[in-house]
């Protein structure tokens, strides 16, 4: 599971990949240890378009309709990203793919999941 903290009202999951990162089982296993962590609240998903995702959408593992899509790089996208606070953020790919994903996002509060 992820580090304990405290139940936000509210959680909010950031998902992204870079185009090269492959591990759709990673993603699964942090998205599941999410859902438990937070079992009594209510969550919101958001993620980033990559192909481990649209793998997991495709398959069936997740409805794509329980999260929100945004496109990287849309300035209207990155406003609103930016205001979401998100709790967790979920991030595969290499070392500088993350740390961008993560200054992008503004969320300085939140824990972050390093999918390798």
């Amino acid at each position: 599971m992820t580090d304990q903290q405290p139940i936000a009202a509210q959680t909010r999951v950031f998902i992204a990949c870079s185009e090269e990162y492959r591990n759709r089982k990673a993603i699964m296993e942090a998205l599941g240890s999410i859902f438990l962590d937070t079992i009594d609240g209510t969550r919101e998903y958001f993620y980033f378009d990559c192909p481990a995702m649209t793998e997991i959408f495709e398959d069936g593992v997740f409805n794509r309709s329980a999260f929100r899509r945004f496109l990287s790089g849309d300035a209207k996208d990155a406003a609103t990203i930016r205001s979401l606070n998100f709790t967790h953020i979920v991030a595969g790919g290499d070392d500088t793919f993350v740390k961008t994903l993560v200054s992008n996002l503004g969320a300085p509060e939140a824990s972050l999941v390093r999918l390798m």
